[in-house]
């Protein structure tokens, strides 16, 4: 079943060469919001080597979506750059997504127009404890219905902009996310409680999107599979959102896991690159913190290959949805595995960071495997020197 992902598909009408995507994996080629040419140069080159679909990371839909200030708001003042990025890959017979989402509470960013973070409840930051802004507030529902416009707002830009397709965050622990995970989400009204409620913001940030596009335009969304910590986002969550997703117009739903907040490398598994957070955080305390504290705080979890795997067939059984697999692929045979589960799309992170060709390895050598030893070091300097393979 290795062949079945190298034949061409369609996404809601989008002809896409293979089935496989460049997940979103924050670039950190954005310094102050504006894109230099490595990042132009990074997707550029996925697209040459046969990715079908390269995803543009970490969209903000406004000033208070950004976790950093290093980091794209889409806007009318991003058209330009949106636009090449777009043109560089349509050169080179690619498609493109952008990523859109807002950070909730989880930011240290000084752009911002509310003072405190937003969230779905009042809850520590701890991520911008040092950068004064310890708290988040509850959001109100003209906060929401402000994101919900955000967030049309921000996908008709991208599409004017030429982009092929675009990928709502509604996972590791940002807004949307948080809004889906019960221990997050403390509300007592029409946002909180049942799952009904919990889904409510991210099914009206779909509606809107859906009616600011049209319906022939290709809509995905990233969800947890589990949040990875007790009484968070369940699988039974994520397998009834799903199948809600569906009615609401999705094309496809990424199925990943883990919150940034509280379980980072839940998501990516393997080394935890301490040594490189420190020398990449500029504040002081967050330093001094990482070093002394670092260890015991961030969990380690084993990198096995199709981590995900296990959970993700038990969301592919439960419905005929399109399903994006991600996590853990590594080799030809992994890939293999995973079509043969009945996935329709393979999403891939590290192995393309470490050989932006590996698609075109696997086609040509059914055993070639990703040089990547998951030593994450590419996590670690994403933000100082933008994201890159030290190997």
């Amino acid at each position: 079943m290795l062949r079945k992902a190298f034949i061409p598909i369609r996404l809601h009408g989008l002809e896409l060469k293979n089935s496989f995507i460049k997940t979103a994996t924050y670039e950190g080629m954005s310094k102050d919001g504006i894109p230099d040419d490595r990042l132009f140069k990074f997707h550029e080159e996925m697209a040459a080597h046969d990715v079908a679909l390269t995803t543009v990371a970490y969209g903000a839909v406004n000033e208070d979506g950004l976790t950093h200030e290093d980091q794209m708001v889409i806007d009318e003042s991003a058209t330009p750059y949106l636009k090449k990025l777009a043109d560089v890959v349509h050169k080179k017979d690619g498609k493109i997504s952008m990523q859109l989402t807002h950070c909730g509470y989880f930011t240290r960013s000084t752009r911002y127009k509310s003072r405190k973070p937003l969230g779905p409840s009042k809850t520590l930051n701890k991520y911008g404890l040092m950068k004064g802004r310890p708290y988040s507030r509850e959001m109100s529902k003209a906060d929401i219905q402000q994101t919900v416009e955000d967030f049309a707002r921000a996908v008709l830009i991208s599409k004017n902009a030429g982009f092929d397709a675009v990928e709502i965050h509604m996972g590791h622990g940002y807004l949307l996310s948080q809004f889906l995970s019960p221990v997050i989400n403390k509300r007592n009204d029409k946002y909180g409680g049942s799952l009904e409620n919990r889904i409510r913001f991210s099914l009206e940030v779909v509606d809107a999107v859906r009616r600011a596009v049209g319906d022939d335009y290709p809509l995905l969304c990233k969800l947890n599979m589990e949040d990875g910590f007790n009484n968070g986002f369940s699988l039974k969550d994520c397998i009834d959102t799903v199948n809600m997703l569906k009615g609401h117009g999705v094309d496809a739903v990424i199925l990943s896991g883990g919150f940034t907040s509280l379980t980072p490398f839940y998501l990516m598994r393997g080394e935890i690159p301490l040594k490189e957070m420190v020398e990449s955080e500029s504040n002081f305390l967050q330093k001094a913190a990482l070093r002394f504290f670092g260890r015991s705080i961030i969990k380690k979890y084993e990198f096995s290959e199709n981590f995900f795997l296990p959970l993700a067939k038990q969301i592919r059984k439960s419905t005929n949805m399109p399903l994006v697999y991600v996590g853990g692929v590594i080799s030809a045979q992994g890939i293999e595995e995973v079509m043969d589960a009945g996935f329709d799309m393979i999403a891939i992170g590290r192995a393309l960071i470490a050989e932006p060709d590996f698609i075109q390895k696997v086609k040509n050598d059914p055993d070639h495997r990703s040089p990547c030893d998951q030593c994450n070091i590419c996590v670690g300097y994403m933000e100082k020197t933008g994201v890159r393979c030290v190997l």
